[in-house]
């Protein structure tokens, strides 16, 4: 059983199909002011969003930012929003919490937008086409992270640096994994810590002998970890 389980981010991109997100009724003042009450935002600014799930288009308005916010659960206990972000075609939400508490989130803002229209009668936000999840988790493992290497690379890695053995150096793999079709031309390689790609290492700021490893993907929060709990079952039989 996995230990020291630490959800450290879940992020949520709602996407939309253009024009379904009206940009300029969502950045009027008045509009502004009320989500930030709604939230409990410390700080608003209208401007371009930071790339989260891809490039930002430049829009104007260019988009609006908010920031360090709270959301109360159901059972009470407090949820820090990192961020909320409108972009031209997307909403991004980011919690140091699960990504169950973005659905609850997501649905209070609908609540809110559902008792607004913008000047031409249509919906300020209508439904959106497809939904991005994104999850940062770290762990406890009860082995050494270059199991994950195939024995006959790791006998040669071994040979091949005989010196880095006889300090008793330990191997610290970082694999990064993203799915892409097998027909299309590779325009960059996969980068840990990018919402697409697949991250298992070693956490940053931990010894390697304390066996705490840090996974980002690109899912929500709860499948997240039921992959990390099947990893540890299958390398640990």
């Amino acid at each position: 059983m996995l230990e020291q389980v630490k959800i450290i981010t879940s992020r949520r991109a709602y996407e939309f199909q253009p024009d379904d997100l009206r940009l300029s009724a969502l950045s009027t003042k008045p509009v502004q002011e009320q989500v930030q009450s709604l939230f409990r935002f410390q700080t608003s600014v209208m401007g371009s969003p930071i790339p989260t799930f891809g490039d930002v288009p430049a829009t104007y308005p260019p988009g609006f930012v908010f920031d360090m916010g709270v959301w109360i659960a159901a059972d009470q206990h407090l949820v820090p929003i990192r961020f909320l972000h409108f972009e031209q075609r997307r909403i991004v939400i980011d919690v140091a919490g699960t990504s169950s508490a973005i659905t609850d989130i997501y649905e209070r803002l609908n609540q809110f937008f559902a008792e607004l229209r913008a000047p031409d009668g249509s919906p300020i936000i209508g439904e959106p086409k497809g939904i991005l999840d994104y999850s940062e988790i770290t762990a406890k493992y009860p082995f050494s992270l270059d199991i994950l290497l195939a024995e006959p690379f790791r006998e040669l890695l071994k040979a091949t640096f005989p010196r880095a053995v006889d300090k008793k150096n330990v191997m610290i793999p970082a694999f990064g994994i993203q799915f892409y079709p097998d027909d299309q031309e590779l325009q960059a390689m996969p980068i840990p810590g990018d919402v697409r790609v697949l991250t298992f290492t070693l956490r940053v700021g931990t010894n390697p002998d304390e066996h705490i490893y840090f996974s980002g993907a690109p899912l929500d929060s709860d499948t997240h970890l039921r992959y990390l709990s099947d990893l540890e079952a299958k390398l640990t039989t």
